[in-house]
């Protein structure tokens, strides 16, 4: 989004209030309601330090659920009913450094997680596709540290289709 303002100047940064109240949110008072929502969004507390600071990634557990959840339901109140909703994540462990036996379930963020915020928010699940990623991320050197600390690897994203 920064190095390309002249070329692509319909997409903008925008920073969610996560407190305040969404009615103002531009694409509210849009004529034309989208048929496809594809959201990636920053995985909790991965890469918390790359993001801005505004970023949901910094959030705890309990919050950046809940901000999930109200997102989601936002995006069903401005779509149309046949609106493809496509979601990508994958599982969020807490596996750096740690070893797969001593990881904490409870500081967990699953994909059973986003599942159930999507059943709640009423999104209907029609597939999942699980995208592997490129073997490039996976060096001998990586892959031998990991072996080592007995670490289990992410390969892959979700990717869910919602309707």
């Amino acid at each position: 989004m920064d190095d390309r303002p002249d070329t692509r100047p319909e997409i903008e940064p925008y920073y969610w209030d996560l407190e305040g109240n969404w009615d103002d949110v531009p694409i509210i008072n849009s004529k034309d309601k989208p048929d496809l929502i594809i959201c990636d969004p920053p995985y909790f507390d991965k890469k918390a330090d790359e993001y801005a600071k505004q970023s949901i990634s910094g959030l705890s557990k309990t919050d950046y659920l809940k901000f999930l959840e109200r997102f989601f339901l936002f995006l069903k109140k401005i779509s149309k009913k046949k609106t493809r909703f496509v979601f990508i994540n994958a599982d969020w462990r807490d596996f750096q450094n740690c070893p797969a036996d001593k990881e904490d379930p409870e500081q967990a963020v699953l994909l059973v997680d986003y599942y159930e915020i999507v059943k709640k928010t009423g999104w209907t699940l029609t597939h999942i596709i699980q995208a592997p990623l490129s073997s490039e991320r996976f060096n001998a050197g990586v892959v031998a540290a990991m072996q080592k600390k007995k670490i289990l690897g992410v390969v892959s994203r979700y990717v869910m289709i919602l309707k």
